[in-house]
């Protein structure tokens, strides 16, 4: 019994020290939370959005890129593999909050449906009555 519990202790810690991009992921990715939660609470508009989203949180997204090549490279991946790695997952990060900015943004009509939309009761009234079909004699 005391061994089965030694033995998933030290999976768990294993695990957790195997895990070196953790904080600097979180702190990447708390970061673009924050940016987008002050750009939807503002009304920033997408095009001010799309602006100043490459650059918010440079720092914690360095950091997040150099743990991965660190971590990527220390299991002997390339260091260009590494960088691969690294671009790719702040890019999915990146578009995840963009996203999210985006989604939260009002739905608008585009101007052609606004001009050929009818209320419901001027279509009915519009629409041509049926008419008996001729019966074959």
């Amino acid at each position: 019994m005391i061994s089965t519990a030694l033995a998933l202790a030290s999976a768990a810690f294993a695990m957790q020290a195997s895990d070196t991009t953790r904080a600097s992921r979180e702190a990447f990715t708390s970061c673009l939370n924050t940016f987008v939660t002050q750009a939807v609470r503002s009304n920033k508009s997408q095009a001010a959005f799309d602006t100043e989203f490459p650059q918010a949180c440079a720092g914690e997204q360095a950091a997040f890129r150099a743990a991965i090549i660190r971590r990527d490279t220390a299991m002997r991946a390339t260091r260009a593999s590494a960088e691969d790695a690294a671009n790719l997952e702040v890019e999915d990060a990146r578009f995840n909050f963009a996203d999210r900015f985006a989604m939260a943004q009002p739905a608008t009509p585009r101007p052609a449906q606004q001009a050929t939309a009818q209320p419901a009761a001027d279509q009915t009234a519009a629409a041509p009555a049926a008419q008996p079909a001729s019966q074959p004699q």
